[in-house]
C-alpha cells in the first residue's frame, strides 16, 4: 500500500501522540572513542530504562577514530529518545555516532549545555498483518530549546510479529541504523541549506 499525503499526516501525527503518551525514554549518548566531548560520565536525569554509557561502549565498533583535527564541522547533542526500546536504541545509537564522525560532528552528551543543535526523536512502531512500520520524528532544535526544523520518515519491513508481541520485536537493528544515516544525512542538508 503507498502512503498518501494524507496518511502520512496521519502517521506523524499518531507518532507524536503516542511519543506523549510512552514513559519509555533512552538515551543516545556519546560512543566512548568517538572524539566527543566525554566530561561526562552520566546520561540525562533518570530515566527507567536509562541506557549509560557503558550499554553503548559495548555496542561502539573498535579501532575507528574521529574526524581529523580541523575537519569538526559543529557538534550535537541527543535527548532522550521517546518510544523505542533499548534494543532499538542501541543500533541507532551506534549509527548515529558512526555517521556524525564521518560527516565530522561531535555528538556531546545529553546533559551537557554545549552544543550547536539538539535532535529530539520519537520513534512508534506499528504492525498490521503484512508488514510493521517504524515512524519516526527528529525535531532539531538550538542550544535553547526552540525548534529550527524537523526531520520526519517511516522505513516499512516485511512480517508482522507474533499474537500478543510488540511490533519493536519485528525491527531489525540495520533497520534502526538506516533510519540513523538518513537521520544524519537529513541533518547535514539541512544545516548546509540554513547556514549558507
Amino acid at each position: 500500500m503507498d502512503m498518501t499525503p494524507a496518511r502520512m499526516a496521519l502517521l506523524t501525527g499518531l507518532v507524536v501522540l503516542l511519543a506523549a503518551c510512552n514513559s519509555t525514554e533512552q538515551t543516545l549518548a556519546p560512543i566512548p572513542g568517538d572524539g566527543s566531548d566525554s566530561s561526562s560520565a552520566a546520561t540525562v536525569a533518570p530515566v527507567t530504562p536509562v541506557a549509560t554509557d557503558a550499554a553503548f561502549a559495548a555496542a561502539a565498533p573498535s579501532g575507528r577514530s574521529g574526524p581529523a583535527a580541523g575537519n569538526v564541522v559543529g557538534s550535537i547533542r541527543f535527548t532522550p529518545v521517546i518510544g523505542a526500546p533499548l534494543s532499538a536504541v542501541t543500533p541507532l545509537s551506534r549509527q548515529l555516532g558512526l555517521s556524525a564522525r564521518t560527516l565530522g560532528y561531535t555528538i556531546k552528551s545529553a546533559n551537557d549545555q554545549d552544543g550547536d543543535h539538539i535532535l529530539k526523536g520519537y520513534f512508534s512502531a506499528i504492525s498490521d498483518d503484512t508488514k510493521t512500520t517504524v515512524v519516526y520524528v527528529w525535531d532539531i532544535l538550538d542550544p535553547s530549546g526552540n525548534r529550527l526544523h524537523r526531520i520526519q520518515g517511516q522505513e516499512e519491513i516485511p512480517g508482522a510479529p507474533p499474537a500478543g508481541a510488540d511490533a519493536w520485536s519485528t525491527v531489525p537493528p540495520a533497520l534502526m541504523e538506516k533510519i540513523a544515516a538518513r537521520t544524519l544525512a537529513d541533518y547535514n542538508s539541512w544545516r548546509q541549506t540554513a547556514s549558507g
